[in-house]
């Protein structure tokens, strides 16, 4: 019976190091809001037309796809994105659903968009509800998004 006490003691004592010295996990649905928020930011820092703020949403690789029915997949690379932003006035938008998917270091965000913009140096109206889907990886001391997918819903 001692040495049962014992042991049990003596794992007791040396499990509180290694309990003391692990970080804390997030609570479920921490991440997931994380994600929700950084995404909010991003599109409120697009709609300003920030550039210089872009570098703490952007991973280097960013790309943008865009599908439009009946034509190629438009890869737009991070650089002539960033150019392009100028060109691109958001009046107002609202994200109408969203849902996050955290698979480690990586979010899948899907959602629905609407937006009142118009893009272009000869502005062409780019009003619409959009499905987007934008792929977060935590790198750099934070989250970035790596790829974002446009396309227009099925009407």
């Amino acid at each position: 019976m001692r040495y049962i006490f014992a042991t049990l003691m003596l794992t007791v004592a040396t499990s509180f190091p290694a309990v003391a010295q692990t970080s804390p996990a997030k609570a479920p649905g921490a991440v997931e809001q994380e994600i929700v928020d950084v995404e909010k930011k991003w599109n409120n820092a697009i709609q300003s037309q920030d550039v210089a703020q872009m570098e703490q949403f952007l991973a280097d690789s960013y790309f943008l796809a865009v599908a439009v029915q009946g034509r190629p997949l438009q890869i737009v690379p991070r650089e002539r994105w960033l150019e392009n932003l100028k060109f691109y006035k958001i009046h107002s938008h609202s994200i109408d659903d969203i849902k996050v998917n955290v698979y480690g270091d990586t979010a899948v965000v899907i959602m629905l968009f609407t937006q009142k913009a118009t893009v272009g140096r000869a502005p062409t109206d780019r009003s619409a509800q959009f499905l987007i889907t934008d792929i977060w990886v935590r790198q750099k001391g934070g989250w970035r998004v790596a790829e974002r997918h446009s396309s227009r819903p099925e009407q």
